[in-house]
């Protein structure tokens, strides 16, 4: 899988879930999202997606479950995550260090792609959890020691600092692994647009 050539229309769906509003409905803007999401990823695919949808920390969660028996090009066919999106909300419990510690262990170290940190796609800053919110992130991203690194945080800290602001991460795969190649990140500002920005991985 390599990330898509055509762009999300993000301007135009936050236009169509306005609905006669300033700002558009985060209750429709969500669905209308999840549809261009998973249209985008099972055209990428090599396989045929097998999407299911749950919530975890008031989040929406979209993840390709692959059976067993799918026939993939390549050695690898993770589960993983499509997208996930919903409003931050303050963190209402400190960080679960010894449960993110065991999960998978230390740093991921995955062969042939070097090291990364456990990445949240979204931030227990922002009330985010663990678990499939977890991923193979690069330091520099993850801990905003680069220049995108320092953009990521910022979108970060803003959420952090403004409860009730919808949000969602969307990883984009170059292969069938787990770890994304770039990460799609997007939030909606008080005057209705939306800020979104891609990350190399």
């Amino acid at each position: 899988m390599s990330p898509p050539d055509a762009p999300i229309p993000y301007a135009r769906i936050a236009g169509r879930a306005r609905r006669g509003s300033s700002s558009p409905d985060p209750g429709l803007l969500g669905p209308m999202l999840e549809d261009a999401w998973c249209s985008a990823y099972s055209r990428a695919c090599r396989h045929e997606p097998r999407i299911i949808r749950f919530t975890d920390h008031g989040f929406t969660f979209l993840f390709d479950l692959i059976p067993p028996s799918t026939p993939v090009s390549g050695p690898e066919s993770d589960d993983r995550i499509v997208a996930v999106y919903g409003l931050s909300v303050s963190p209402t419990a400190a960080r679960d260090a010894s449960r993110m510690t065991g999960f998978p262990g230390g740093g991921i170290c995955i062969a042939g792609k070097g090291r990364f940190d456990k990445g949240h796609f979204m931030a227990h800053s922002m009330g985010g959890g663990l678990d499939a919110n977890l991923f193979p992130q690069r330091a520099p991203l993850n801990r905003g020691w680069s220049t995108p690194g320092k953009r990521f945080r910022v979108m970060e800290t803003y959420l952090a600092e403004h409860p009730g602001t919808f949000a969602f991460a969307r990883p984009l795969y170059g292969d069938g692994s787990w770890v994304p190649e770039y990460l799609e990140y997007g939030l909606l500002r008080p005057d209705g647009t939306l800020w979104v920005e891609r990350f190399r991985n």
